[in-house]
Parts: structure tokens; sequence; C-alpha cells
């Protein structure tokens, strides 16, 4: 009996910590899941396609072999035969082109890795909605395991004083149905439980062992209490809606490129003219700087143009709109943290008097001044703040995971 009651005075009195051991689950997520290995995968294809834009400031160089005839109206002058030369080329102006896919190409690497950053957020939101659960779930697990046993010895002093005649057979009955509803709950909390690991497994791929779960524990209030200013530049959304923004006003200009005229310069050397002789001399050169106007493409300039004007106007708006939608969630998000916050110390008082109530009660019914459905009701509403409090530590949690994903830089 004394066991049981240093059990109650310490389920009362201890306080919440900080999250330990948080950062090592975050380090496992980063390492084993798999929607964040896509995404470095993506990056680094994005990182060598932006290598390869670099290739268009260089030079080209060819081997050139075959066999050709060139016609021309002197009889005498025509040449047919084998030919073979080294052929070099170099881009001088491309209507800009060159510049605009390499910006491009920059920018969505930037993209890629602000998506790495969304979804690592969004799965660290996931992993704190999950650790917060089993927190919040181990720790009914231990509040019902006493509330039962605390049930258990009512239903003991129940019985005795039914036997004594001092009450009658409804105090036992009373009893036994709230311990019928306490391992109701057990159940159901250990349904949800098994639920969680499976979330676990989801997100690592393995699951991990309740003995290293057991170690975590929710944050301090003040802790929980605390959230970095907002700002726009702050937001990864708004600064992935402003990244594609900024592609949508290149395209039009790619666009454009294709309609100015290109120039080239060109140098050959060896075997250029067709010639059947296999003695004939390897040593011919030619250079050139070509012009190319494209004059007419059935079209293609017109209607490509006004796709990437449109598409432009869309992701304007898009970018708008983030901001808008960012700003919004930021403030209803920090709502509902000082909703929670609220009610945490509300309960806290509660907590308390429902503490104080519950030992008069048990005095009273002890006394013969209270009956069974009293005591039942002291004792649940005890045991409701107790569960209450974990409930708000969680939500609290979680409410402070989705305000860092959006002030995260």
């Amino acid at each position: 009996m004394k066991i049981l009651f240093f059990l109650i005075f310490f389920m009362f009195t201890m306080n919440a910590f900080s999250l330990v051991g948080f950062s090592n689950f975050e380090k496992k997520l980063t390492e084993r899941n798999q929607t964040l290995k896509s995404i470095k995968n993506d990056i680094e294809a994005k990182k060598s396609q932006l290598d390869s834009s670099y290739s268009n400031y260089y030079p080209q160089l060819s081997a050139v072999a075959g066999w050709g005839e060139s016609h021309i109206d002197e009889p005498l002058l025509n040449d047919k035969g084998y030919f073979g030369y080294i052929e070099g080329r170099l881009n001088i102006f491309r209507g800009y082109r060159d510049q605009n896919i390499l910006k491009k190409n920059t920018i969505e690497v930037e993209i890629s890795k602000l998506d790495f950053k969304l979804n690592q957020s969004y799965l660290k939101i996931k992993l704190t909605e999950i650790l917060s659960e089993m927190i919040y779930l181990h720790s009914m697990q231990h509040i019902l395991a006493l509330e039962l046993n605390v049930t258990k010895e009512q239903t003991k002093m129940a019985s005795k004083k039914t036997a004594a005649g001092l009450t009658s057979s409804v105090d036992n009955l009373e009893l036994e149905l709230r311990e019928q509803e306490i391992q109701l709950q057990i159940q159901q909390f250990n349904q949800l439980h098994k639920e969680s690991h499976e979330k676990l497994v989801q997100l690592f791929g393995s699951d991990e062992a309740d003995s290293d779960l057991d170690n975590l524990q929710f944050e301090t209030l003040d802790q929980l209490s605390k959230s970095r200013p907002y700002s726009q530049q702050n937001n990864p959304e708004v600064q992935r809606s402003i990244l594609i923004s900024q592609i949508s006003v290149l395209d039009p200009l790619l666009v454009d490129s294709q309609n100015y005229p290109s120039i080239d310069l060109s140098y050959s050397f060896g075997r250029i003219t067709p010639d059947q002789s296999t003695s004939s001399a390897n040593n011919e050169y030619r250079y050139s700087l070509q012009f190319s106007i494209p004059l007419f493409t059935g079209f293609e300039y017109t209607h490509k143009k006004k796709s990437a004007l449109y598409s432009s106007l869309a992701t304007k708006a898009q970018a708008q709109q983030a901001e808008i939608s960012g700003s919004s969630d930021f403030h209803i998000l920090l709502s509902k943290q000082s909703e929670l916050i609220d009610l945490f110390k509300i309960n806290e008082r509660r907590l308390e008097t429902s503490k104080h109530y519950f030992d008069l009660t048990v005095g009273e019914y002890k006394r013969g001044i209270k009956n069974s459905p009293d005591l039942v009701n002291a004792t649940e509403r005890w045991f409701s703040s107790q569960k209450r409090k974990y409930e708000l530590l969680k939500d609290l949690e979680i409410v402070r995971a989705k305000i860092e994903s959006l002030t995260q830089g």
C-alpha cells in the first residue's frame, strides 16, 4: 500500500523534461529515409546538369570521315571519293541562350536543395508527431496501470465495508465497472502503441525498440513556448515559389533566343575534298565564320512565347499565394500555441485541485461520509487531469515543430 501511494505521489510531482534524444532519431531519419535519399540523388543529377551547361562555352572537336561526291557544273572539277578531317567549332553568339540555360540550371539546383529541406522538414514534423505520440502513449500506459491499481485498492476497501454491513454490494459493482472501463482503455492504447511502431517503420525502414523510446520526454513548457519571428525569407516554401518564378522569367528569354541569329566559327584540317586516290595530301584546311538566321519555324516561336508568358504569370501568382499562405499559417499556429499554453496552465491548477479533492474524498469515504460514486468521480477527475497534461504537451510539441518548419531559414 505504501509503495502504491509513493507511485501516486511520484506521478503527481514528476515534471516534463526536454525531449532528450530527438536529434539521434532525426539523424537516423536523414540517413535512412528513402524519400530523402531520392532527393539527394536528384540534387546530384541537377548539379551534373549544371556542370554540363558550361560545355556550351567550350569549342567542340570532331573527327569526320566518309565517302562523298561534290558536283560542280564544270565536269573536270567534280570530286568523288573518300574524305577525312578534324573539325573544330566554337559558338560565338546564340541569342544569349547559353547564359540563360546556365542561370536556369543554377536555379534548379537551388530548388532541389529546397525540395530536400522541405521534405526533411515535413518528415521531421511526422517524426515529432510519432515520437510525441509514443511519449504520450507510454505515459498513458503508466497512468492507466496506476489508475487500475488505485481502483483495485478501492475495490478492496469497498469489499471490507460491504462485509461489515456498512454499504451495499452496489459499491463493489460501481468500482468493478470502473476497473473494466480502465482495462478497455488499456487495450485501446496498446493498439495505438502498435500502430505508432508501424509508423516508425514507414519513416526508418525498420522499427525502434521501446527501450530507446523510453528515454524520450517532452520539453519544458518554457521551451515549448518559444518561437522565432516569421519572415518570408525564412519560409522554404516561399523561397521555392520565388525561384520557380525566376525560372518562368527565363523561359520567354530562351524562346526568344531561338529567333535570334547565331554565329559560329569553324576550322577543319585534313582531307576535306573527296578523292579516290589514297596518295592525296591530307593537309587541306578550311575555316569559316557562319551566320544562321531563322526565317520560318511553322509558328512554333509564336506559340511557345505565348505559353512561356502565361506560365510566367501563373508562377508569379503562385509565389504571391505562397507568401500569403505562409504568413497566415504562421499566425494560426502561433494562436494555437498560445491557446495550448493557456490550457496547460489551467490544467496544472486543475491537477492540483483534483489531487486535493481526491485526498479529501478518500478520507470521507473511509469515514462513511462519501459513497462509491463520489470516490470513482474523484479518482477519475484526478487521473483525467494527468492524462490531459500529456495530451497538451504532445500537441504543443507538434505545433512548435510546424512553427519551426515555417521559420527555419
